[in-house]
């Protein structure tokens, strides 16, 4: 196996959560591995080496008490994060009794876990990297390394009925030597050397080619693209996204832009001339993150948005703060007020998507209505959460 930095194992009798402690974890960049046994979970601990171990308190066969003893009978020198629906006092408590076997515990989490917990989590062990290049950042261009996945947006459709009418497109980078790398790395080095324009084009021109083949077969979906803000003052850029969507085939007014909402405030003037010329050719425009930035609503209201997303930081606290969900209600009350299109990001439990459902939220993304996968997998995806939808 080759030596890598960061190697997450993660032990849960449910293998959802399992997947989704997974896919967190890579996207992150760990090399992440999830068993539900406890005897699969012995055998990983000697061949796979994790950095980090993640397991359940509550299982059959073995609880984490028992696993925690395994552990720190090996010497394990890796960060423990234990996770459980039991009440804090019990997480607490074995935290230290995997203290005392001396192991390294990185905390407690309590389900269900949210998204933003964990990233926050396993952020603090993430160890150094191997340094991506501008070079091998420049050469995964130039090969067409980069891919696309897309996670699912549900629209909500009438009272208690949400269904899947589009996506979020997210770029996806696998070197063939370092594997994964996330996109929180190589996005930010695109746009401090250049390449955030090459890296944007690949990325539209996958996703309008995936949004024709799409509909080629009958479905029929938006498709949001995140836009840096050096995009924004590049004046030619709406003629060159029109042309592109002409050549490749596909229709404008399902083609969405991201826009964050400090990007959009930066060079007001400019944006705005770039931004109304982008509806002017029937694209979609969505501020993205809202209420995270810095912008003055005079110039909100000004710009030519069609869609306002309420940040995940909001959404996944409204259960755990009443603030979070006056400020949640609010949002979704401004945009209407509006005329804009009201879209959750973070959505990662059927509660919360009940309640975004009695606000009468337009929009919502997340976790629990899907998490981003290749296009080739999104019609069967669709059909299984519509279906489901059409027997609520």
């Amino acid at each position: 196996m080759p030596e890598l930095a960061n190697r997450l194992l993660v032990i849960d009798d449910q293998p959802d959560l399992c997947e989704f402690i997974s896919e967190a974890a890579a996207a992150m960049g760990f090399e992440a591995m999830a068993v539900t046994e406890p005897e699969a979970f012995r055998r990983a601990v000697q061949e796979f080496q994790p950095s980090v171990v993640v397991l359940d308190l509550q299982m059959p066969g073995a609880d984490g008490i028992e696993l925690l003893r395994y552990l720190g009978e090996r010497g394990s020198k890796a960060h423990v994060l234990v996770a459980s629906g039991m009440d804090q006092r019990v997480l607490a408590t074995a935290q230290q009794l995997g203290r005392a076997q001396g192991l390294t515990m990185l905390g407690a989490l309590q389900k269900p876990i949210m998204l933003a917990d964990l990233e926050a989590t396993l952020r603090r062990c993430l160890q150094a990297e191997t340094p991506v290049t501008i070079a091998a950042l420049t050469a995964a261009l130039d090969q067409r390394q980069i891919t696309v996945h897309y996670q699912p947006k549900a629209t909500r459709v009438a009272p208690g009925r949400w269904i899947i009418e589009g996506v979020e497109a997210l770029a996806r980078w696998e070197h063939p030597t370092l594997g994964f790398i996330s996109p929180a790395r190589f996005i930010p080095m695109a746009e401090r050397n250049g390449l955030i324009r090459r890296l944007t084009e690949q990325v539209l021109e996958i996703s309008l080619a995936q949004s024709r083949a799409w509909d080629d077969i009958g479905l029929q979906l938006s498709v949001a693209v995140n836009l840096s803000p050096q995009l924004l003052n590049d004046l030619a850029f709406p003629d060159h996204v029109a042309n592109m969507a002409a050549r490749i085939g596909a229709e404008a007014r399902r083609v969405i832009f991201e826009v964050t909402e400090s990007a959009a405030m930066f060079d007001p003037g400019t944006t705005m001339d770039v931004l109304t010329r982008m509806r002017v050719k029937n694209f979609g425009l969505s501020i993205d993150d809202f209420g995270t930035g810095y912008s003055s609503l005079k110039q909100l209201y000004l710009m030519p948005f069609s869609e306002l997303k309420i940040d995940t930081s909001f959404v996944r606290d409204i259960f755990a703060h009443e603030d979070a969900r006056t400020m949640v209600e609010t949002m979704i009350l401004l945009a209407h007020k509006l005329r804009l299109t009201a879209c959750a990001e973070g959505v990662e439990t059927p509660e919360i998507l009940q309640f975004l459902d009695s606000v009468a939220c337009d929009r919502a993304q997340g976790y629990f209505i899907g998490r981003p996968m290749p296009g080739a997998d999104l019609q069967e995806r669709t059909r299984v959460w519509n279906e489901s939808q059409s027997k609520a």
